[in-house]
């Protein structure tokens, strides 16, 4: 047999276990390079301004466009919320926060007062006078018939938190609320929430 059948008649796994050449030339895999990678190889590559990073690519523009979306939508959210929240917030009476509302239970309306102590400084402890009247059944002075108002006296304690629960006897929905102690006298208007 001749070299050239034998090796035809080599079966063809053996042709895997030549050698391979591989050709490496810098200068070549750079001129294929990105122009960046071509600025950075030359030390001439400036880092882009903040502004062209974030409107580089169409990603990166609907991801600022959402960022700014979401940010913009919660705030409108709390502008809008953030005004029958903020009865909720709490006020301060004699050193201790007060969160007052009034809310209707079964037809009737009740309201309620969560008194939180701070956890040092000086507080109130004693009487504290309640006026509640309807904001909306304003009645004329010259019509003789006085306005309907509601008084109570409750006391506070020298305890952490108390809860007070008070029995309107109105059915209107927004109100006007005084609180008076001995040296303060605190007034705020509460609307009826429904539970």
């Amino acid at each position: 047999m001749s070299d050239t059948e034998k090796k035809s008649n080599e079966p063809e796994s053996d042709n895997f276990h030549r050698e391979t050449v591989f050709h490496y030339s810098r200068e070549h895999r750079l001129s294929r390079a990105s122009p960046e990678v071509q600025a950075l190889n030359e030390g001439t590559f400036v880092r882009p301004s903040f502004f062209k990073t974030l409107f580089a690519t169409k990603s990166h523009r609907l991801l600022l466009f959402a960022i700014v979306f979401v940010v913009a939508g919660s705030g409108l959210a709390h502008r809008f919320t953030g005004r029958e929240r903020q009865q909720d917030q709490g006020l301060r009476f004699g050193g201790n926060t007060l969160v007052m509302t009034i809310v209707s239970v079964e037809g009737a309306l009740l309201l309620e007062m969560i008194k939180s102590a701070p956890q040092s400084g000086e507080l109130y402890i004693g009487p504290v006078e309640i006026v509640v009247s309807p904001a909306g059944g304003s009645v004329a002075a010259d019509s003789g018939v006085a306005p309907q108002v509601f008084t109570h006296r409750i006391f506070f304690n020298p305890v952490e938190i108390e809860i007070f629960r008070i029995s309107l006897p109105f059915e209107e929905t927004d109100f006007f609320v005084i609180l008076n102690n001995n040296d303060e006298q605190r007034s705020l208007r509460l609307r009826v929430r429904e539970d």
